[in-house]
């Protein structure tokens, strides 16, 4: 479940901005208790203002005569490990909640990810090693993102102009980007609040792969001898937990 409610999330955003502030200005920050669906909604509030200033983006670029190669079945950049906060995963997660086909298919598509990707201990402090592994990430499907509605921000702003073929990590090209002001200070100006929805989730927890964060949200609640949602037939705590 994502909360809608606006009074709801300005009232949460305005304790959490107030605790950002104060933290900036070195003082004792204790951050308020935070619901998972709250936390979601705040962050697709914070998508929805990041996609229009990428359309803004998007316009500017196309009046220059420049054209931003992102399009579907465009999977260049979907090889590369994803650090994520606590907030996007758990926005993943509430999405995947809404949309159980698609968990399913998630689901399904873990296994093969984790014994592509291997270990993720220290991901943090590993992210060009995983990056040249060039696994796909497991939320797309026939080269699509399946979970587009509620991807990461970072998803939302990465592009390159004319083409994607030094997108690849392998690549040795230089990737071209249009610089656009309004999309780089949406995604800052957001940043701290990112940070701040994970802290109070988890406290003193690191940033995490976005496969391997949903995966554990989204099987933390299921009784470990519960068929695994992967649909391999066996038990969870036999199978992907």
């Amino acid at each position: 479940m994502i909360a809608t409610d606006p009074d709801r999330l300005q009232g949460i955003a305005n304790a959490l901005g107030a605790a950002v502030r104060d933290a900036s200005a070195g003082k004792r920050v204790r951050l308020p208790v935070i619901a998972a669906e709250d936390a979601a909604g705040l962050v697709m509030v914070m998508h929805a203002q990041l996609d229009a200033a990428i359309a803004a983006r998007e316009a500017e670029a196309a009046a220059q005569g420049l054209k931003i190669a992102c399009s579907p079945k465009c999977t260049a950049c979907c090889t590369s490990p994803l650090l994520v906060s606590e907030a996007e995963a758990v926005t993943v997660a509430a999405w995947l909640a809404d949309h159980p086909e698609i968990h399913a298919q998630f689901a399904a598509a873990y296994p093969a990810w984790k014994r592509a990707i291997g270990s993720t201990t220290g991901a943090s402090s590993r992210v060009r090693e995983l990056r040249m592994l060039e696994v796909m990430c497991a939320f797309n499907r026939e080269g699509l993102c399946t979970i587009y509605e509620a991807r990461p921000a970072r998803c939302r702003k990465a592009h390159a102009l004319d083409t994607n073929a030094a997108c690849a990590a392998t690549s040795d090209g230089q990737v071209r980007y249009f610089e656009h002001a309004r999309t780089e200070m949406t995604f800052e100006e957001q940043e701290p609040m990112r940070g701040a929805i994970h802290h109070a989730l988890r406290p003193n927890g690191d940033l995490e792969l976005l496969v391997e964060a949903v995966h554990r949200l989204t099987t933390a609640r299921m009784p470990r001898n519960a068929p695994c949602p992967c649909g391999s037939g066996k038990k969870l705590k036999h199978c992907c937990a």
